[in-house]
């Protein structure tokens, strides 16, 4: 059963459920012992070929191909790029932020003539919102900091460094030690984010410093931060979801 929260757009002024997702990602390992207790292959078998499959992946997309994986979907590399006027000032190399990977659910035809698609409608899937517990602690950002530009209108640029003051800040994943995330929603599109961040220069109840992502795109984005912090040494078991002011990349 996955889990959602209500989020709220402060610039569209409209809730709308958020997918969380809980806990630690399932390892490959976990996958592996999953896929040989319905299947005739070992353990070990499944392991070596799910750590080959990456870079057979990438050896055949590096090609302009797509690849497809049967009852999953389609891989294919794509471009986060930024767009010249005119054309005889177009560069690849300087207009190519980042190479990323898009994934498209395998689709299959029923009998009303709609599609379904893999992963997703496989099955009847029951969204269930996460405990109030996760919401007790108030927690709130309060200031939003560009370190280089001084800056504190939700200006931010990205490859610099940023600094986040607030209360109940305290980024830690769901076994206290390990990094929470802050999370990149573009403004036009809050149900997906576009960039994680778990790497801080500092990480308290009151301040979070990170740098910007430099291959996200110039625009407005909505920003989350995730975290167990529950104000003792015990985590939460549900994480805690931040909205953060509306902050505009450049």
């Amino acid at each position: 059963m996955p889990y959602y929260k209500i989020a709220y757009n402060k610039q569209q002024e409209v809730y709308y459920p958020r997918a969380v997702v809980q806990g630690k990602p399932v390892e490959t390992e976990t996958i592996a012992k999953d896929l040989a207790k319905i299947s005739t292959v070992s353990n070990s078998d499944v392991q070596a070929v799910l750590g080959d499959i990456a870079g057979v992946m990438h050896a055949r997309m590096a090609m302009g191909k797509s690849v497809h994986i049967k009852g999953l979907g389609y891989f294919r590399y794509t471009l986060t790029a930024k767009g010249v006027k005119k054309l005889e000032d177009f560069d690849f190399e300087k207009q190519v932020q980042a190479v990323r990977v898009e994934f498209i659910p395998e689709r299959e035809k029923i009998t009303s003539g709609t599609y379904s698609r893999a992963l997703v409608d496989s099955e009847q899937l029951e969204w269930i919102r996460i405990t109030p517990e996760a919401e007790e602690v108030e927690s709130e950002v309060t200031g939003v900091l560009d370190l280089k530009t001084q800056k504190m209108d939700g200006t931010l640029t990205r490859g610099q460094l940023t600094k986040f003051t607030g209360n109940g800040l305290l980024l830690v994943g769901s076994d206290g030690t390990s990094p929470g995330a802050i999370d990149f929603y573009q403004s036009d599109s809050p149900d997906t984010s576009v960039e994680t961040v778990t790497i801080f220069g500092h990480n308290t109840d009151t301040e979070v410093v990170f740098v910007v992502p430099i291959d996200l795109t110039e625009g407005k984005y909505q920003v989350t931060l995730t975290t167990y912090y529950s104000g003792t040494e015990t985590p939460l078991e549900e994480p805690r979801v931040i909205e953060c002011p509306e902050v505009t990349l450049v």
